[in-house]
């Protein structure tokens, strides 16, 4: 009996963690791109291709459907230039909480551990 040679390789959380956060990114470039101008799929992929992602078209549209069953983007038929995706209003408000959270993350990297400890919020015991 022969056995099996598992190709994959070993799940682990560090990828995991890097996959979700690379998708978190791909999130906001898109709202900050789509409130900027109306943006069709190409445009989209081209952006974030740009922007150093591995993606393409059929990469883009189920991120795309995604914000737009959050509310976040809506998509309109343009003449001559076909479905663009236009951010929402509660797609600025996501947008502006994902710009405060990643500033925040941006900070904690780039602080010394001891004044993002001093920065943390007391906790109080009740011993």
């Amino acid at each position: 009996m022969r056995s099996r040679v598992n190709h994959q390789p070993p799940y682990s959380v560090a990828s995991d963690m890097k996959r979700q956060f690379l998708g978190l990114l791909a999130r906001v470039y898109v709202m900050q791109f789509a409130m900027e101008v109306p943006a069709t799929v190409a445009m989209l992929a081209e952006m974030l291709m740009d922007y150093g992602f591995q993606v393409d078209i059929g990469s883009v549209r189920p991120l795309l459907r995604a914000l737009q069953m959050e509310g976040y983007l809506e998509s309109v038929l343009r003449d001559g230039i076909g479905r663009v995706y236009l951010l929402t209003e509660l797609g600025r408000e996501e947008l502006a909480t994902s710009r405060t959270r990643i500033d925040e993350l941006y900070r904690r990297l780039h602080n010394p551990v001891a004044e993002t400890v001093a920065m943390a919020p007391a906790t109080v015991s009740h011993t």
